[in-house]
């Protein structure tokens, strides 16, 4: 894996979501592995962030979610692993913390796909 500095990781990550490449990056010295599902503009903070699901974050009663957003000007580090992801089924392609949205991953299926596959299922 090839360490990218700070300065190139919005462009690592923009890449790795086209992709669907699961990415580490290195946020307050600690690392996390993450499939990263979008970028854009923070809606609170203003500031350029990244979206994803935490592959090895385990939930607890504090923060149930693996899914979470990192400041972009955190990050110091980002590794491109060889490993991809297919789009988790909870993801729909929206993010109600993101004012805009610079990149996403298309969902692997729209809402009312996975109401019909409810349905036949």
């Amino acid at each position: 894996m090839k360490t990218h500095l700070q300065g190139d990781a919005f462009v690592v990550i923009d890449d790795a979501i086209l992709d669907q490449q699961v990415i580490q990056i290195k946020v307050k010295k600690d690392w996390r592995t993450i499939e990263p599902y979008m970028t854009g503009l923070d809606r609170n903070s203003l500031k350029s962030v990244v979206y994803g699901f935490c592959r090895d974050v385990v939930p607890s009663l504090s923060y149930p979610s693996r899914w979470k957003c990192f400041d972009l000007d955190d990050i110091d580090a980002v590794e491109v692993t060889n490993y991809s992801f297919d789009p988790h089924i909870d993801y729909e392609g929206e993010n109600d913390c993101m004012l805009t949205v610079y990149r996403k991953l298309k969902p692997a299926w729209t809402s009312e796909e996975s109401v019909h596959l409810c349905i036949a299922g």
